[in-house]
């Protein structure tokens, strides 16, 4: 059984629902090492780039904005339809869908922009439902050019044909100048990323992909503060991806990588609260790296706050609406441009 998740989320089927003539979310592309680090490796910010589910109807996201300011997400999750490789919003819906589409123009025209993520928790991969590297590049690419992205997320959360995703990924950057993102499972605070995830991280280098990775700190088992086990993992994975990264400079390893927490109850026990929240953004920024997020905008409320176990639409926290995305923003020490904070 899967633990390490972006999870607290519905059912599959459930995503039936989505997407009304309502406005759905989207995002911003994360900054390059370019952007995240100057010529002279100074960090020049860390971009708060928080998660949401295309699912929910409304999308939180133009309230998200409205509250504040922050105008940067990543829009999950694109799946396989059911005649194959063929990209859809959680599994259900076309990548075209009138909503999604809106709600990405309403983001940029905020000054922001739009990240598409595949994969996640559950539902069929494209990654695996595409038989081969040119298809599956041509089912990214669809599923930016959907909503006008430049950002390619690949959330890896089970078995993928690494040769192929990474031949396909190869092709995503080669072709659009896309920025692309592996965010990747984290076993604990000491072992950091899975050996599989690694693994990914190596191909993905041998076969000149520049990508950056998104480590998720979360769902792993710990003993002591929560907050800590957070940033201590943080510090692990950065450590593996020197190793990986090899002929690249400190400031620019810290650039190319980002962390995901979950706010309020998580899948597997533990509780992010918003001191620990702030935590992680705080020690992500002094790190140097380039984005920091969360699961999920959705969740940022108080809707739910006697439920004992994680849920897609609330935090399972006492708390205004979001509080998460307000502590975030106002921890972040600096920010690479002008409306991603």
């Amino acid at each position: 059984m899967r633990t390490h998740h972006l999870s607290g989320r519905r059912p599959a089927l459930l995503i039936l629902l989505a997407l009304a003539p309502l406005l759905l979310a989207a995002c911003g592309a994360g900054p390059s090492a370019d952007e995240a680090a100057s010529g002279d490796g100074a960090h020049t910010g860390t971009r708060l780039q928080p998660y949401v589910d295309a699912s929910l109807v409304p999308s939180p996201l133009p309230a998200m904005a409205d509250a504040s300011g922050v105008t940067h997400a990543v829009l999950g999750f694109v799946l396989a339809g059911a005649d194959g490789c063929t990209p859809t919003w959680g599994g259900t819906q076309p990548v075209t869908a009138t909503a999604v589409v809106a709600a990405a123009r309403d983001l940029t025209e905020r000054g922001g922009g739009v990240a598409v993520a595949t994969g996640g928790a559950t539902g069929t991969y494209l990654e695996n439902a595409c038989t081969d590297a040119a298809s599956l590049a041509r089912a990214y690419g669809e599923a930016l050019d959907a909503v006008g992205s430049t950002e390619l997320v690949v959330d890896v959360e089970e078995d993928v044909p690494v040769p192929t995703v990474v031949e396909a990924l190869r092709t995503v950057q080669d072709e659009r100048r896309a920025t692309v993102t592996l965010t990747l499972q984290v076993d604990d605070a000491e072992r950091g990323l899975t050996p599989q995830a690694v693994d990914l991280v190596r191909a993905a280098d041998e076969a000149g992909v520049d990508a950056r990775v998104d480590a998720m700190v979360m769902n792993f088992p710990y003993t002591g503060s929560w907050a800590d086990a957070m940033t201590t993992a943080t510090g692990t994975v950065l450590t593996q991806l020197r190793e990986v990264w090899s002929g690249t400079g400190e400031p620019e390893v810290a650039a190319r990588t980002g962390v995901t927490f979950m706010v309020g109850r998580t899948d597997t026990g533990a509780v992010t609260t918003l001191d620990d929240a702030t935590a992680v953004v705080r020690d992500a920024d002094e790190r140097g790296l380039g984005t920091v997020g969360f699961w999920s905008v959705g969740r940022d409320n108080g809707g739910c706050p006697d439920r004992a176990t994680a849920s897609f639409d609330c935090s399972g926290l006492a708390q205004s609406p979001f509080a998460f995305t307000l502590a975030a923003r106002d921890a972040a020490a600096a920010s690479p441009e002008e409306g991603s904070r």
